[in-house]
């Protein structure tokens, strides 16, 4: 009795490492079919559900229509980028930004008279000495999952070459989610800094206006 349970152990484990190593929402919810009873369950759970979260919102950042948004937030009520999601749909009521379109990257000041032409510039955000503020990267299963997100970012944006990120391990919304995040000095370089994520196809969420 005692081997045939460390043998079934064994299989959970080895069919949970091939599930991590896939990463997708149809391998966690295939490895919570066949071992429901898994200790690694409430894991694989929360896993498939971030990665559905990050998937939709790809779609409608991608899409970026008030559908798209619409759809989103049904989906996805009290998901890690709800709130962004209300905030590109008033932005599209109101004209800010344009149906289908990327959403506008802050304006850069004009340059002065002499200066360096910005496409001669090295594109690094200046980094401060203290972070006041912090910017969302994403949210993760593991701790380790998002120090993996971060190391591929930063080799991916110049703008977080010589940042380094928080790992907040406090709940999201009631969920065990590890939420990667960065810190800058201002509100105007966090949105230069999402800007730039953004631009590239990555997710960044800018905190709350106060």
């Amino acid at each position: 009795m005692a081997i045939a349970l460390l043998a079934a152990c064994g299989q959970s484990e080895e069919a949970w490492q091939e599930t991590v190593r896939t990463d997708t929402p149809d391998a966690y919810e295939r490895f919570l079919e066949r071992n429901p009873g898994s200790p690694r369950a409430a894991e694989a759970r929360t896993r498939r559900d971030a990665l559905i979260d990050e998937r939709d919102w790809s779609v409608a950042k991608r899409k970026n229509s008030a559908e798209s948004y619409v759809a989103y937030l049904e989906a996805h009520a009290d998901g890690v980028w709800s709130e962004l999601a209300k905030k590109r749909l008033d932005a599209l009521k109101t004209g800010e930004i344009t149906a289908g379109e990327p959403a506008p990257a802050p304006r850069a000041a004009e340059p002065k008279a002499g200066a360096v032409p910005a496409a001669a510039a090295t594109p690094v955000v200046p980094v401060a000495p203290v972070a006041t503020i912090y910017v969302q990267l994403g949210a993760f299963s593991s701790a380790a999952s998002a120090r993996a997100s971060w190391t591929r970012l930063q080799r991916s944006f110049a703008e977080l070459q010589a940042r380094k990120p928080t790992v907040d391990e406090s709940p999201v919304r009631g969920s065990k989610l590890y939420r990667l995040r960065v810190g800058v000095a201002s509100r105007e370089e966090a949105e230069l800094v999402c800007a730039a994520l953004t631009r590239g196809g990555a997710a960044c969420l800018l905190p709350a206006s106060r």
